[in-house]
């Protein structure tokens, strides 16, 4: 049965919108978290080898350095810690690492990673960049691939996978997740899962345009397309969501702070990559490749007038 998506296209465009708009607004306003990697610090980690709160760390370190402290349980040890705070000397470390040593007398050895803040830019320079390359070359591929639909069709597919990235950013803003290295891979991986669905689509596209006639409504090509490839966009979808919510609920179980830094935005991402490759990069097409038709009839109108 072929459901008419394009008809909700505008509720699509608007719920995006909304979403996209309200969540980096209120993390612009409210202050979006970032990480070590971007905005420099002191990272000391630890075996603690004994049960310890996280709280409790985060008092005796606050006390010593006068600066904010994340305290995060890591994945190295079943007592490992690793505790982040704003640039801080060498004494000042010592003295922070003396007090834990005093609490938790049979911790190990730490270790201690100074990250200066030109480091953080140059990492999101980077990031600005791997970015910018992977669009330019999805770009070429679809343009290549998909000719036979027009320019339009790589157009709207990157301006897809960028309403992708937003969206995610405004998540971000939303839940206050720090913005790490981690948010850079779950950005990448988002957009190359949703390229991925929306290729899928395009696909059927046009395959169902060479098997109707040319005077077939495009609207009814696409609702045809869309409702052929449904089932296979959302149980795969689906899977992946089971395989990464896994991959969650361990991390919540055992407080595992970065698996659930990666795994709770990835999932959102997979969920908002198969949406937009459903609901807004079909209809984005459709809406300029109507209005481009419309433009046209009226400049050679004009001409021959």
């Amino acid at each position: 049965m072929t459901r008419d998506f394009l008809k909700y296209r505008y509720a699509f465009f608007a719920i995006s919108l909304i979403i996209i708009i309200s969540g980096i607004t209120y993390g612009l306003i409210t202050g979006y978290t970032f990480d070590i990697d971007f905005k420099g610090g002191t990272t000391i980690k630890a075996e603690l080898k004994e049960e310890y709160d996280n709280n409790e760390i985060s008092q005796l370190v606050s006390d010593i350095t006068n600066t904010s402290v994340l305290v995060q349980k890591t994945t190295s040890g079943d007592n490992s810690v690793s505790i982040t705070t704003d640039a801080i000397d060498q004494d000042t470390s010592d003295k922070v690492i003396e007090a834990l040593k005093e609490r938790y007398t049979n911790m190990d050895e730490p270790s201690v990673r100074n990250v200066q803040p030109s480091y953080g830019k140059e990492l999101l320079n980077s990031a600005i960049v791997a970015l910018i390359i992977a669009i330019i070359i999805m770009l070429i591929y679809i343009f290549v691939r998909f000719k036979t639909l027009g320019f339009t069709a790589a157009i709207t597919a990157i301006i897809t996978l960028i309403h992708d990235a937003l969206f995610i950013v405004a998540i971000y803003g939303f839940i206050k997740f720090p913005i790490n290295s981690s948010f850079v891979a779950v950005i990448l991986t988002i957009i190359g899962y949703s390229i991925n669905d929306t290729i899928i689509v395009y696909d059927r596209i046009r395959e169902n345009k060479k098997l109707v006639s040319k005077s077939s409504d495009l609207k009814d090509t696409i609702n045809t397309s869309i409702s052929q490839t449904m089932n296979r966009t959302i149980c795969t979808s689906l899977t992946t969501v089971a395989a990464i919510l896994t991959v969650y609920v361990f991390a919540l179980v055992n407080d595992q702070q970065v698996l659930k830094e990666f795994s709770l935005p990835l999932i959102i991402g997979v969920l908002v990559g198969t949406y937009s490759s459903v609901c807004i990069a079909s209809s984005l097409w459709y809406t300029i490749e109507e209005f481009l038709k419309k433009h046209l009839k009226k400049d050679s109108k004009n001409k021959r007038k």
